[in-house]
């Protein structure tokens, strides 16, 4: 999905984790100089790295005034849910019948042991051991269209589900670690069909959690 290697990744992945950590539903204005300064580069690869972040629909670009956050609108969470199911029921539908890929199994148990291992359980931590899901997940979609439209819708849920996860630390990290179980049961027993139905079932499975979490904060 992202265009961007060695020095310039990591700069986009502390861009993102900077967009998932903020409130989804209000504007986060970024700023290519700050940010330039802040990773120690100048404003050229800044600005690639917010290109693509905003393909994604992480950002949006308003001229004169600068790039902000897509400010997300309560009323159409279900929404995205929805999309994104709808996204890995496609990705399923063209899915091969075969065993998951060597890599994806290896990414997914990589996951599962930091869990047992680290004990970190800040939001960002969170969003460091779902995007490592989602590369991994990626891995099977092998449509270069269809695999940018699930990471995009990925990362939107992600920026509704962070908000919850620092409120609700110990249930968001055990739903967590058992879905990293189930899918490396799926992946180590199943096709990469199973796999992918597996990454429909955490989208779904988190919307009527978020909502009522949304109704009171």
């Amino acid at each position: 999905m992202y265009r961007a290697v060695g020095h310039q990744a990591e700069i986009l992945k502390a861009i993102r984790t900077k967009i998932c950590l903020a409130n989804p539903r209000e504007a986060l204005w970024l700023k290519e100089t700050a940010l330039a300064e802040e990773y120690g580069v100048s404003r050229t690869p800044i600005r690639h790295i917010l290109q693509l972040l905003a393909n994604a629909q992480l950002l949006h670009t308003q001229t004169g005034l600068g790039t902000q956050t897509t400010v997300l609108e309560l009323n159409e969470l279900p929404k995205h849910f929805e999309i994104y199911g709808a996204i890995c029921d496609i990705a399923i539908g063209v899915a091969n019948e075969e065993r998951a890929p060597r890599e994806t199994i290896l990414a997914l148990m990589s996951v599962h042991n930091t869990l047992l291992i680290d004990e970190d359980r800040s939001p960002e931590a969170f969003i460091d051991v779902y995007g490592r899901i989602i590369d991994a997940m990626s891995q099977m979609i092998t449509d270069p269209i269809l695999c940018y439209a699930h990471q995009a819708a990925f990362w939107r849920l992600i920026r509704w589900r962070v908000q919850e996860v620092t409120a609700e630390v110990e249930g968001s990290w055990g739903l967590a670690a058992s879905n990293i179980q189930s899918a490396i049961d799926a992946a180590t027993q199943g096709t990469e069909r199973d796999l992918l139905e597996i990454s429909g079932r955490m989208g779904r499975s988190h919307i009527d959690r978020l909502i009522n979490y949304y109704k009171v904060n």
